[in-house]
């Protein structure tokens, strides 16, 4: 008996019978029961085409039928098919047909940020939109004063943070289930123990993580697995489902993202195949990581500037800002300008950094990094120049990423040590904290997790060469450089009263 729908089916002698039986408690929970959700009990589908008035497309059909008839459910899935929006409507259901005494719904993701910001954003706008009933705040919905949904991200190991959830009717939903530690994994299963109890697992496969809990999940005869790869998505398949398909996963970017990594790449078996890599991706920074940084906030500080000046006119001029850890683009062209015209640009740039630097109170000077090989060592001549004239306050430091890395025991080269700090500076603690915020576009993403990394013959880490790129039909990494460039932090310069800046032994890094 779980609403007073059912009771109101039966003979009246019958249901008076029944309440007779019951206890207060067990009464309470019977009269706020919501009960005009109880035509959609065992109709999910109807429940978002009917009562929502939304359209659903065949793999959410699946997912929603799944959810009601599967104990388990496990969704590798493609870039954008929809998946949280469809988590959101099923997260609904689940409150909607269940009486609040009895209902519970658990969401967790591999960080916070992740159930905070991806997730329950979906949740507020479809209780907002069905007037479902109680509040839901940044985490929680709450009917009555009571908790009947709730996110939280357990620490990787920290099995104890998921065991003691337990509900009449428990509904588990682990988005981003490819980061989902073996750990954590194993706890969320333990809680099926109950009789009425759902589990909902949905992701990408991870490019990085051969034989992760999810991918064993999605080979286990326990889930009923659901793998959505885009080209079973509406706009390649021209199922009609409104005008939010511009949300989905289209041709464009699946064309962009199969030039920038290779067909057999790890990155588009998993984002366009919905496929679990065999061989881990040698990315230097994994896309996982850039994405995880999109949207990070960073406290105020110095403004530091990186340029990478275009070779020939055959690649892009770019101009990065790093303002405190937050990063950004700042000017792109492919224009084969003079190194007098490309110095113009970076000075109106640092006049933008020293108003900021003022506005802040930041007495530090605007550091500018520039590349200083070719036409990028003119302009830095030509900015010392005009510092010296008195035209701003900046510091310039030409940068040789050709020259000996400071630490030549680990790296390469200098480019291989400035994209190492990228590196670290991107990865994720063990709480999911990053220590740089990206703000940035999709091609300077792209761009960021192309080069792969090897060790060379002694043993040094060394990065994918801009021609070793090329063959793989990648073009050159300007915005990601330049970017990079702003974050690096080379030793301050010792100049030589013979010998030009940046270059010979003479004026090495110190």
């Amino acid at each position: 008996m779980r609403s007073l729908d059912d009771l109101r089916d039966l003979p009246p002698e019958v249901s008076q019978a029944i309440l007779g039986q019951l206890d207060p408690a067990e009464l309470e929970v019977l009269f706020r029961s919501t009960t005009r959700f109880a035509a959609w009990a065992n109709d999910p589908v109807a429940f978002v085409t009917d009562y929502l008035g939304e359209d659903v497309w065949s793999k959410q059909v699946e997912i929603l039928e799944s959810l009601r008839d599967h104990k388990r459910t496990a969704v590798p899935a493609c870039h954008a098919p929809g998946k949280s929006h469809i988590a959101a409507r099923a997260i609904a259901w689940w409150v909607a047909v269940h009486p609040p005494g009895s209902v519970r719904v658990v969401t967790t993701a591999t960080t916070f940020r992740q159930v905070k910001a991806i997730l329950w954003p979906h949740i507020r706008r479809v209780v907002a939109a069905g007037d479902l009933p109680g509040e839901v705040f940044t985490t929680e919905w709450k009917i009555n004063g009571e908790i009947v949904a709730d996110g939280f991200s357990p620490a990787e190991h920290n099995e104890s943070a998921v065991q003691g959830i337990h509900a009449e009717n428990l509904l588990v939903v682990v988005d981003e289930a490819g980061g989902i530690s073996n750990t954590i994994g194993q706890a969320l299963e333990a809680l099926m123990t109950g009789g009425h109890t759902r589990l909902l697992l949905l992701g990408n496969p991870p490019t990085d993580n051969v034989g992760s809990w999810f991918e064993r999940a999605c080979s286990s005869d326990l889930y009923n697995v659901i793998p959505i790869p885009a080209a079973a998505t509406p706009n390649f398949t021209g199922e009609a489902v409104g005008p939010w398909s511009r949300n989905l996963v289209d041709q464009q970017w699946v064309d962009d993202v199969t030039r920038a990594f290779g067909e057999d790449s790890p990155f588009v078996q998993a984002r366009v195949h919905a496929r679990f890599p065999r061989t881990t991706s040698s990315a230097v920074i994994p896309i996982d990581w850039i994405e995880q940084a999109m949207g990070l906030e960073s406290d105020a500080g110095p403004i530091r500037l990186g340029v990478d000046v275009a070779a020939d006119g055959g690649d892009e001029f770019v101009i990065a800002r790093t303002h405190g850890m937050t990063a950004s683009i700042v000017h792109a062209s492919r224009a084969n300008t003079s190194p007098v015209e490309v110095a113009g640009r970076v000075l109106e740039a640092i006049a933008d950094a020293e108003r900021i630097h003022a506005e802040q109170g930041t007495r530090e000077p605007v550091r500018v990094k520039i590349d200083a090989i070719g036409i990028g060592w003119g302009v830095a001549g030509l900015l010392d120049d005009w510092g010296r004239e008195g035209r701003h306050n900046a510091e310039i430091v030409p940068v040789n990423v050709a020259q000996a890395a400071h630490d030549r025991d680990r790296f390469a080269n200098q480019r291989a040590e400035m994209w190492w700090a990228a590196r670290e500076v991107l990865q994720p603690d063990e709480g999911g904290v990053q220590d740089w915020a990206l703000d940035i576009d999709h091609a300077s993403m792209m761009q960021l997790a192309a080069p792969s990394y090897r060790s060379n013959s002694t043993g040094r880490l060394q990065i994918e060469s801009k021609a070793d790129m090329s063959k793989r039909g990648i073009g050159s990494p300007d915005r990601a450089e330049a970017l990079l460039l702003s974050l690096f932090e080379p030793p301050r310069r010792v100049v030589p009263a013979v010998a030009p800046i940046g270059f010979g032994k003479s004026n090495e890094w110190i």
